[in-house]
């Protein structure tokens, strides 16, 4: 009895915390911005690590305890990670074979990402600071993939990921619209614009990811999939509704299943019944209006046009679902669209009793015409039926016109932003040839798009994540990616079609936005598929249980865990039967009562008896014991290893922001120098330290940050601003020269390295110095003519793609007469 209480304990225990591990990354995503600024993640990522090495480290100690004590501690938690349940599961062999391959391609991906980032650290890439940054991130992505694979294995932890997946969903988009009610305080919830190119409103939803394409992608993710479950659930037949109850997943599961239980029954169970049935179809359609007000009010046509496209793509596949998804969306989709019209007028800025009052009325219409539509269409038949369907239509036809009207010049009328990336494209494909094979590292286009521009426009991210990838990690790393993706959507495609259009809306809008430069869409890309595998693994559980498979009992009949690829005979009880690995090399005897049969377990290097409560010696494999022991162990050290270098790198910005903050030059030299220390790869950190030193441990300290980002446009304009306040001529002008490789469209450097030139030749003339003198000046008349034909060549473009207002200066003519003057003196 008391391994049995300390076997719950281990196994209990690892899945507590791998689903919090789950919620914390949930947390993360919505306070930290949607994981897009890294150098606001350390001290979340420092943690993260943290937890994920202990984990690894109570898994292994908890099962070396095992061990020592002779079998009985851990096997639960052995069971539990490797998926092996004691369930019946009936597939094919050859399907069975596929979702293993794509699982491992899952899961291996974003380890292979991780090691080309570290490859590039190790070699010197154009960033070191950039290609830190992305190791952290795929460290956080590789284990988040792990642990939501486990998860969806469990059945604790499996509630807990259907459950954080809506509740992160409920508080993104109900945060940003209490924020336009005006009853939360988010500062750049609501983002102002201008040009009706970029909103027809001038006002546009931008959430808690503070971008409004995408928040807007966010919230389209979000409503297909309970659109999906919705329309899943109402269309199939009415005898077949508690079968799939099985399969809902967040909001309105637990009502589900107790809907489920209390059918069949009389008396006060039947109206206990009908509650539950009305309160679990209310909880399903809960969250259609809030994700559709805010997808509406981000005005994010990528956003709109990626969500219609995912829904016909599989609408065409699943031809059944179309009445019924039609019936789910008219109500919520015509309130929401009420709302966008209403808060529009307003420039998303409303009182909030009134605006509570807005949002509470129309939500509480919604969910009650929704659910009479959804039930009427399905109970209904002939004439009524297609009459409650004409409805819907009517209801999606009004809204999408009342929306369509209000922004129609930003669809039909011409789009700066689409020529303006087609620009960035071009120019990212050709800095993508110089390194087509590998990249250059991590964040290759934010700190190389000035030197890679052909016109002056302001984008530090490529808008495009294939691209971005393909910049960072070559032809190599964009294959891994797009293999990872196939094998995800594979694996939604045979295990929840009705998962596809989330998907497809990640996969199309990344295309057309820098989606994945925010962690949080990674998070999703990898919760969908475990979300499939946790219904898949729902549904075969609940039919393993029915009773008509209790009363066939086959000796040679077999089923198998799509997840860990075990094969095993359907009758438990049948002596001598046994499950094979082929993922862990596991042979398995699945019944529990029978003497000496054993399972071992690849995470955790145990061999385990099926009975934790009968111990009985076992044979070991030595050298897979080794194996197994040092995958767990190099696992743990590279957690901490990561932990380790996002705590530096937390400690340096901290540092630096106190130093920034601070007025004291001698305090804040004493704080940039600690800030240095902790992370010497900062270029922003020397170039402030290096503004305060005296001139050689300025140029020497700006030399060494080079070695981290050696084509750094900064740090080469403040090497030559050092060289151009000293007497050497030369060693400026090779400076100024690589600055303007670097950044050729900026107006202050030119004016400044003119006249910095032009001081340098008045200096040299006043010494006596005529030679030098007048090859300074000469060298600022070929500045000077260089940037003049510069600006003349963008004059002649045209205007449109130039953000940074690039042209001749009134400061530059001056220069240009006073060189002119100097010249003819001399």
């Amino acid at each position: 009895m008391w391994r049995f209480k300390k076997d719950w304990s281990l196994e209990s225990s690892i899945a507590y915390i791998c689903g919090g591990l789950v919620i914390a990354a949930g947390v993360g995503a919505c306070l930290l911005r949607g994981l897009f600024f890294t150098d606001e993640m350390y001290p979340f990522l420092t943690l993260w690590f943290v937890l994920c090495c202990a984990c690894s480290l109570y898994i292994l100690v908890g099962v070396g305890i095992w061990r020592r004590s002779g079998g009985g501690v851990g096997a639960g938690a052995v069971r539990g990670f490797t998926g092996v349940n004691g369930v019946s599961e009936v597939s094919e062999v050859g399907q069975v074979s596929g979702e293993n391959r794509a699982l491992r391609i899952l899961l291996s991906v974003p380890l292979i990402i991780l090691s080309l980032y570290v490859i590039h650290w190790l070699r010197g890439p154009l960033s070191s600071q950039g290609t830190m940054n992305e190791m952290l991130r795929w460290g956080l992505y590789a284990s988040f993939a792990i642990l939501v694979c486990f998860c969806a294995v469990n059945l604790v932890e499996r509630r807990i990921l259907n459950v954080t997946w809506s509740m992160l969903g409920m508080f993104l988009s109900m945060s940003a619209l209490l924020a336009v009610c005006g009853v939360v305080k988010l500062p750049f919830a609501v983002a102002y614009s201008n040009s009706s190119e970029v909103s027809a409103t001038g006002v546009r939803l931008a959430g808690l990811m503070e971008y409004p394409n995408a928040f807007g992608a966010v919230m389209a993710v979000f409503l297909l999939e309970r659109l999906f479950v919705v329309a899943v659930y109402y269309g199939e037949p009415k005898k077949s509704v508690n079968m799939l109850g099985a399969r809902s997943v967040g909001l309105g599961m637990e009502c589900a299943e107790a809907e489920r239980r209390s059918k069949g029954a009389g008396g006060v169970e039947a109206e206990q019944g009908k509650a539950g049935s009305t309160t679990a179809a209310l909880l399903r359609l809960l969250p259609l209006f809030p994700y559709t007000a805010a997808l509406l009010l981000t005005e994010s046509r990528g956003a709109w046009l990626t969500a219609a496209c995912a829904c016909a793509a599989v609408l065409l596949w699943k031809r059944q679902l179309i009445a019924p998804l039609l019936a789910a969306g008219a109500a919520p989709v015509a309130a929401a669209a009420l709302l966008y019209r209403q808060l529009a007028r307003a420039g998303l800025a409303l009182e909030p009793v009134p605006g509570l009052l807005l949002l509470a009325g129309l939500w509480a219409g919604a969910l009650l015409a929704g659910l009479w539509l959804c039930r009427r269409q399905r109970g209904a038949a002939g004439t009524a039926r297609a009459a409650m369907l004409a409805l819907a239509a009517a209801g999606w036809t009004v809204a999408g016109i009342a929306v369509l009207l209000h922004v129609r010049e930003r669809i039909t009328g011409p789009s700066s932003t689409v020529s303006a990336r087609g620009l960035f494209y071009r120019d990212a494909w050709r800095l993508a040839v110089e390194a087509p094979w590998l990249g250059r590292g991590g964040e290759t286009w934010r700190h190389s798009y000035l030197a890679a521009q052909s016109r002056p426009y302001v984008g530090s991210q490529v808008h495009n994540g294939y691209l971005d990838i393909l910049l960072n990690l070559g032809f190599v790393g964009l294959a891994a990616i797009l293999l990872m993706l196939l094998a995800a959507g594979w694996l939604l495609a045979t295990k929840s079609p009705r998962l596809l259009p989330p998907f497809l809306v990640i996969v199309l809008h990344s295309v057309v936005d820098f989606d994945w430069s925010y962690g949080l869409f990674w998070l999703l890309l990898f919760w969908l598929p475990a979300i499939a595998l946790a219904e898949y693994k729902q549904k075969h559980q609940s039919a393993s249980t029915h009773p008509q498979s209790e009363t066939k009992l086959s000796t040679h009949s077999t089923s198998t865990n799509p997840l860990t690829n075990v094969t095993t005979p359907a009758n438990p009880l049948i002596a001598h039967s046994t499950s094979t690995n082929p993922l862990t090399n596991v042979t398995t005897p699945v019944n529990p009562l029978i003497a000496h049969s054993t399972s071992t377990n690849l995470l955790t290097n145990v061999t385990t008896p099926a009975n934790p409560l009968i111990v009985y010696p076992t044979s070991k494999n030595p050298p897979q014991i080794r194996l197994r022991r040092l995958i767990g162990t190099a696992a743990c050290c590279f957690s901490l290893m990561l932990g380790v270098l996002s705590f530096h790198a937390a400690q340096g910005e901290k540092f630096y922001r106190q130093a920034i903050m601070s007025v004291d030059p001698s305090v804040k030299v004493e704080l940039l120098q600690q800030s240095l220390g902790w992370n010497p790869r900062s270029p922003r950190t020397a170039i402030a330290l290096s503004r305060l030193l005296s001139g050689e441990q300025s140029v020497s300290l700006l030399r060494q940050s080079l070695l981290y980002s050696p084509e750094n446009a900064s740090l080469s304009w403040e090497l030559a601003e050092r060289w151009m306040s000293s007497d050497h001529p030369g060693a400026a002008l090779y400076w100024i020269d690589q600055s303007f490789r670097l950044d050729k469209y900026n107006n202050a450097k030119w004016v400044k390295a003119i006249e910095g030139m032009l001081l340098m030749g008045q200096k040299k003339l006043a010494e006596g110095n005529r030679k030098e003198g007048l090859v300074c000046v000469a060298s600022g008349n070929e500045l000077l003519l260089e940037y003049r034909r510069l600006a003349e060549e963008e004059a002649n473009k045209g205007g449109q793609h130039n953000d940074r207002e690039f042209q001749m200066t009134e400061q530059a003519d001056d220069l240009s007469r006073r060189l002119s003057m100097l010249a003819l003196r001399f």
